[in-house]
């Protein structure tokens, strides 16, 4: 899938891993996973990547986005809102 190409012409070429657990950096390609087209030059990454040192499995959930300058924002997990009380 890699590099994506934006309607505007720009272009992903992936990014480099890094383990939440120690800190160590996974190689490209040991990372897998899909990139989901959003309208207006942005997507979402979705990827995972197990750790060569420690062994952690790290997920990866980014929302890009290619207007003027490529950006990343880390997207994290949704918790469910609280439930009131009954």
């Amino acid at each position: 899938m890699l590099p994506y190409r934006f309607e505007n012409g720009a272009s992903f070429k992936g990014f480099r891993a890094e383990c939440d657990s120690c800190g160590t950096y996974i190689e490209l390609p040991q990372v897998h996973g899909n990139i989901t087209p959003l309208a207006g030059n942005r997507c979402v990454v979705n990827a995972r990547g197990r750790c060569p040192d420690c062994g952690t499995l790290c997920e990866y959930l980014y929302l890009l986005s290619a207007e003027g300058e490529m950006s990343a924002q880390r997207l994290d997990e949704f918790e469910d809102p609280p439930r009131p009380n009954a």
